[in-house]
């Protein structure tokens, strides 16, 4: 009997232990399925306002975009969702970077940097690759924005690093596409670095940049994307032509040139149109004090000329300006190859067509040089007709061109200006008032040796010198 009652109590407490159990588990059931709903009811609310401003972002309302980021940041855990986190923290950097160009250009593009480096602290790149690399992409290019005005070399450095960054997720082989716009996007950084520092070896790093994205580029898959990285290509090649092999880079620049006017038609794009021909036009010119002059001179003139069928006076006078001042320099040199008169007065008249945008109040370092261009070319014009007039325009020219390029500003230009001005006055003392000009002639030659010292410049103080010495003989 006493085992029998045993039995029944080790059954009961058996079964209220299972009865505990199934209750335990029930109520663990209802928390976790009511948790589970009350966290996909948060990720759908979450979600959906996300929806509303990705919508709004991109339909360029920033402002209103950024204020529903921000307050859906308010209710989202860096630790216990770090994925949402990140992500709206690249939305937000997206909307200062949109908002930098309507106000506060500094401040938001700073506070899309920090977005954006904040975004890339809470992605994991083998978890979230893509996302990794766009935040990188965004992040790069913002801290090219940076540069334009704060902190130069320093930003254009963080913006090849983040495009390297993305690139290790962007590879040839997975994201053609996406891999070509980093390659193109590197290669603009390290232009532009070139200008601060390591100039040859940056500029190698942009040329090698540009032939990686155009692997992907071809001018029948991404014609517009191909002609843009030819441009780039033969900046670059223009660039590193001081520094490598000059011949051989500019003549891949103008081929990298002509590559992107196959797709830079004068009807469809007629700013790069131009814009390509008057690069082709530099780089044709320089390429003639190396070979076949006459050859690159001509292609030079022809380059400009092309140019100038979009760049007008009424329609884009600065281009149109520096493209004479290019074609000026282009015949003046042409003069020393053959038809030399007429190629001086094609020279001159360049020269005036670009004074006309250039004016000296305007543009007084461009007026100044160009007069002193002018006063060049006139003094090649006498040497080739010996007329008076054109002593007296080089005089001229000279005399304006002192206006702008003083001796404490400009001290180099103008020992060169005071020389050429006495060689000058010295011939025009033949043709009239010989007392006053060659009186003038020694002002000039005087004041440019204020400059040309026989410490510093001992050979153009020589030159000067003996000048000075051979007229003082003359005059007595």
């Amino acid at each position: 009997m006493f085992f029998g009652i045993e039995k029944l109590l080790v059954g009961g407490l058996l079964g209220a232990i299972i009865g505990a159990f199934v209750a335990i588990v029930a109520i663990a059931l209802i928390f976790f399925i009511s948790e589970y709903r009350r966290q996909k009811a948060y990720k759908d609310k979450v979600l959906s306002r996300l929806d509303t401003a990705d919508m709004l972002l991109q339909e360029n309302m920033p402002i209103d975009a950024l204020a529903i980021y921000t307050d859906i940041l308010k209710d989202v855990s860096q630790e216990k969702d770090p994925e949402t986190y990140s992500l709206i923290k690249n939305s937000e950097g997206r909307c200062h970077y949109n908002l930098s160009f309507r106000k506060n250009k500094s401040e938001n593009i700073l506070k899309a940097i920090e977005c954006y480096e904040e975004s890339i602290r809470f992605i994991n790149p083998q978890k979230f690759p893509e996302n990794y690399a766009l935040t990188n992409y965004n992040l790069g290019n913002t801290y090219m924005k940076l540069s334009e005005f704060y902190e130069t070399e320093k930003s254009l450095n963080k913006a090849v690093n983040a495009f390297r960054e993305s690139l290790k997720i962007y590879m040839l082989d997975k994201h053609p596409a996406n891999y070509a716009v980093m390659q193109n996007n590197l290669c603009n950084a390290y232009i532009t670095l070139a200008g601060f520092k390591d100039t040859g070896e940056n500029l190698i790093k942009a040329v090698s940049a540009c032939e990686d994205a155009l692997k992907v580029y071809t001018v029948d898959r991404y014609p517009v994307n191909y002609a843009a990285v030819q441009t780039n290509l033969g900046s670059a090649y223009m660039g590193l032509a001081e520094f490598h092999n000059k011949e051989d880079c500019l003549s891949n620049a103008i081929s990298a040139y002509k590559s992107s006017l196959g797709v830079y038609t004068v009807d469809k794009y007629p700013a790069e149109f131009a814009k390509a021909h008057k690069n082709i036009g530099n780089a044709c010119k320089s390429l003639s004090e190396l070979q076949r002059k006459e050859d690159n001179l001509i292609n030079a003139v022809a380059a400009y000329n092309e140019a100038l069928r979009v760049y007008s006076m009424g329609n884009l006078p600065y281009d149109y300006a520096e493209t004479m001042k290019y074609l000026g320099d282009a015949y003046k040199a042409f003069a020393q190859v053959g038809n030399e008169y007429e190629n001086l007065l094609k020279s001159v008249q360049s020269y005036s067509d670009a004074l006309r945008v250039y004016t000296i109040n305007e543009h007084p370092l461009e007026f100044s040089s160009i007069q002193q261009s002018v006063g060049d070319a006139y003094a090649m014009l006498f040497n080739a007709k010996g007329e008076e007039e054109n002593l007296v325009n080089e005089i001229n020219a000279y005399l304006e061109a002192l206006k702008i390029k003083t001796i404490k500003d400009y001290p180099n230009d103008y020992a060169s200006i005071q020389h050429n001005l006495g060689s000058a006055y010295r011939s025009l003392a033949k043709f009239r008032d010989e007392a006053d000009n060659l009186k003038k002639a020694e002002q000039a030659y005087t004041e440019a040796l204020k400059v040309y010292t026989f410490e510093d410049f001992p050979l153009d103080h020589r030159a000067v010198a003996l000048e000075l010495e051979k007229m003082r003989q003359t005059v007595s």
